[in-house]
């Protein structure tokens, strides 16, 4: 039997309550890995803006953001946690730092990971897929 005032039971208990609480810390804490891929079909004259985007936000503030000089490789990876995600591309071919719009849709090259083809501004559920592991060749192709 093991006293309450025994230091040598209180330091073993302490050890053990130490590991459960690590565990828990650790079970509860979301792996993070990569998504990854290239961006294809660039002319190589603008920047390449690369986003990854959640629902919140979506087209608005992108939670990760790439941008590559023109004639740069255009590998990218974003490191996350499980979840849902979208990603997009766009080659900025007069600098002015945005995906310029028309009346039929982009006037810059632009693509997303999951291809969009629509008359309408996408929404999040039909460019996005659920991630639960790194992934590679999310390659976003530009239009």
């Amino acid at each position: 039997m093991v006293a309450v005032g025994d230091d040598a039971s209180l330091g073993v208990m302490g050890r053990v309550l130490l590991a459960l609480s690590i565990a828990a810390t650790a079970s509860v804490t979301p792996a993070r890995f990569q998504l990854s891929g290239q961006v294809l079909g660039a002319s190589g004259k603008g920047t390449v803006h690369v986003a990854l985007w959640q629902v919140q936000g979506f087209l608005k503030h992108p939670i990760q953001e790439v941008r590559f000089g023109p004639g740069k490789s255009l590998d990218f990876h974003f490191d996350v946690t499980p979840g849902r995600y979208a990603l997009s591309a766009f080659e900025d071919l007069n600098g002015n730092g945005i995906l310029d719009m028309g009346i039929l849709g982009p006037k810059e090259p632009s693509g997303f990971w999951r291809p969009f083809h629509g008359w309408h501004k996408p929404r999040f559920d039909e460019v996005a897929t659920q991630f639960e592991g790194e992934t590679r060749g999310l390659d976003v192709v530009l239009e």
